[in-house]
């Protein structure tokens, strides 16, 4: 089995198990979402920025699910993959004996059942943006630059029970890109997003030589399960000296130092902001726009998206 098939198998599985329900996916409503966030290359404004801002991931999130990441990461670490319903990619050492690692059989015609919806959360390819010319267009004048433009589709939930998505993959890099943070996508009478986005900075709006403490690095998207590392050799010159971290052979190994935030500041974008579907909403800011359009789908058009996605998947 490829990579890829084991992916779209997996896909296919989450789905059967989230939406196997023709009157499931009638009570839920269903969007197909594009949202454009962007930066203004304007150069420094007048505006006073708060200078500590409260910075934080949710304690729970979710990612957009990349087919082509996870087949590489997968292709790059070996083993078994698996995505959870969270986007959390998860690779495990194959099992010494193969046969264990084999699913039980399910209940019978499990398998025959035919998916009524697409697989949410997966990131649609870009000849599906509506926005991406405008984007192009915006980052040719070189007044713009574009942090982060997806577009897929999903059921939208209350907001108690909405999961935000979070738009960045520092916690797997260890680095902070320019933008960080998550949005909150939710439904009552009307379509909400609130927005927890910060714009990382050089600071040229600051005076002086002063830095604000680093800001958190986003959650995992990706777990990889090793063996226990070897136990390091610690070795020390009297019972009094301080324990040094040595390798097997003796030798002194370098301190371990955590990363160096590059930047000088963050500039938070939180706001709450009411929409309609169909219609195209921007949320307006000095240093960062964000542009946003929901389409809904109804029953047809979800179930034309499911037979075009699972029929590509394992024979």
């Amino acid at each position: 089995m490829t990579l890829m098939k084991s992916c779209l198998m997996h896909c296919s599985t989450l789905a059967l198990v989230l939406l196997t329900a023709t009157s499931y996916a009638q009570e839920e409503r269903w969007y197909q979402v594009e949202l454009l966030i962007f930066s203004h290359e304007s150069g420094a404004t007048a505006e006073q920025w708060e200078p500590l801002p409260a910075l934080s991931y949710p304690k729970n999130g979710r990612f957009l699910i990349h087919p082509e990441l996870v087949k590489s990461r997968a292709g790059a670490h070996g083993g078994i993959s698996n995505v959870d319903e969270l986007g959390l990619q998860t690779i495990r050492p194959e099992p010494e004996n193969p046969a264990a690692d084999i699913p039980q059989q399910g209940t019978p015609g499990a398998e025959s059942a035919a998916p009524v919806t697409p697989t949410p959360f997966i990131a649609l390819p870009q000849r599906t943006a509506e926005f991406y010319g405008k984007a192009a267009y915006m980052q040719r004048s070189g007044n713009y630059k574009t942090l982060f433009h997806e577009t897929w589709v999903q059921p939208v939930a209350d907001e108690n029970t909405a999961i935000p998505l979070v738009i960045d993959r520092s916690g797997d890099s260890g680095e902070w890109p320019r933008l960080q943070g998550t949005v909150k996508l939710h439904i009552a009478r009307y379509l909400h997003i609130d927005t927890n986005l910060w714009l990382n900075t050089q600071g040229q709006y600051l005076p002086g030589q002063w830095r604000m403490p680093a800001p958190p690095l986003g959650p995992l998207s990706l777990i990889i399960e090793e063996p226990e590392p070897e136990t390091p050799y610690y070795v020390s010159r009297n019972d009094n000296a301080p324990l040094q971290n040595t390798g097997i052979d003796g030798e002194l190994l370098p301190e371990e130092t955590g990363p160096v935030y590059p930047w000088r500041h963050a500039v938070l974008l939180q706001q709450k902001r009411r929409m309609r579907s169909k219609e195209v909403h921007y949320i307006d800011h000095p240093l960062i726009g964000v542009v946003i359009k929901f389409m809904p789908l109804d029953e047809e058009q979800l179930q034309e998206m499911a037979d075009a996605e699972f029929s590509d998947g394992p024979a």
